[in-house]
């Protein structure tokens, strides 16, 4: 019961997340899309469930499987203890996230990580984006840092206190690939797990 109440209370935390981004009118459609997504999870929270499986996907032989997310032309690392679920098939699985936008998010008691990816619109604009992925109550820490890895500028900024009592530390990372923008977020029991998370994530991520 104490991880079903849990798992509750991160899945409301996910819906408050993106109602406080804001864009400019080029983004308004995706915006709803977003608010409609995290209505719709919220609204699918079931009595206790077994968790959705991750998706298969048949990767080639040279990519490590455990703790990998292959789906919608990328692929991004996880710890291997915890799967990515899409948001948008909770309420509905035949309508999936798709390769212009989705939300993706994983938990178990100790960690939660949320990630997002939208088509790119104009100049990259990391507090922008960085949005997707923060609540009121997040609490930004000094200023951004810009991690070079390989060709991505990906710029990180720690949280604490997080809204999560559970998990109060946590960061937030965001960066452009291709024609798309992704930001990532995790809550953590400690302060400075998220970065080797982030790094993690990173070290397995690609887009087309």
């Amino acid at each position: 019961m104490k991880k079903i109440i849990i798992a509750v209370v991160l899945l409301i935390l996910l819906g408050l997340a993106l109602l406080v981004a804001c864009g400019d009118q080029e983004r308004a459609s995706e915006e709803a899309r977003i608010r409609a997504a995290v209505i719709a999870t919220i609204e699918a929270i079931p009595s206790p469930t077994p968790q959705p499986s991750p998706t298969i996907v048949i990767l080639p032989t040279t990519v490590p499987l455990d703790g990998l997310f292959c789906e919608y032309g990328f692929c991004i690392g996880h710890p291997a203890e915890v799967h990515f679920v899409d948001a948008s098939t909770i309420r509905n699985p035949a309508t999936p996230s798709t390769r212009a936008y989705g939300i993706l998010f994983a938990f178990n008691p100790n960690l939660f990580i949320q990630f997002v990816w939208t088509a790119a619109g104009g100049s990259f604009d990391s507090t922008t984006t960085l949005r997707y992925v923060l609540e009121e109550t997040d609490t930004l820490h000094g200023s951004q840092d810009v991690i070079l890895y390989r060709d991505l500028n990906v710029f990180y900024q720690p949280l604490g206190p997080t809204a999560a009592d559970l998990l109060p530390y946590g960061a937030a990372a965001t960066w452009r690939c291709g024609n798309r923008d992704f930001a990532w977020k995790a809550y953590t029991p400690n302060d400075g797990m998220a970065r080797a998370l982030l790094e993690e994530a990173l070290s397995r991520f690609r887009c087309d």
